[in-house]
């Protein structure tokens, strides 16, 4: 199953509002069992580490870190906010 995030917003920051975009996949995403969740990037200009990092701790805490996938980008704000997240620990809520 993919999931377009440009429906979120071409510019997508801040923990608020990737804690609000989480909400509403969780709400409208229903993968079978075993079907993996794509995070496609597509048209998205930016994208900040907070904002990401609430919407793959959310994901990956309801569907499992291996069914939730980003898909492949030459978005340079995808690449170093993912490098960010894999350096840091996880947040605290």
């Amino acid at each position: 199953m993919k999931i377009l995030l440009k429906k979120y917003g071409q510019i997508l920051t801040s923990r608020p509002a990737g804690h609000e975009a989480a909400l509403a996949m969780k709400t409208t995403v229903k993968p079978a069992n075993d079907e993996a969740i794509e995070l496609d990037f597509e048209g998205v200009l930016s994208v900040g580490p907070s904002w990401l990092d609430e919407v793959l701790s959310s994901l990956r805490t309801e569907y499992g870190t291996d069914r939730v996938i980003c898909l492949p980008t030459r978005n340079p704000s995808v690449i170093e906010s993912l490098r960010v997240i894999d350096t840091q620990p996880p947040h605290s809520k």
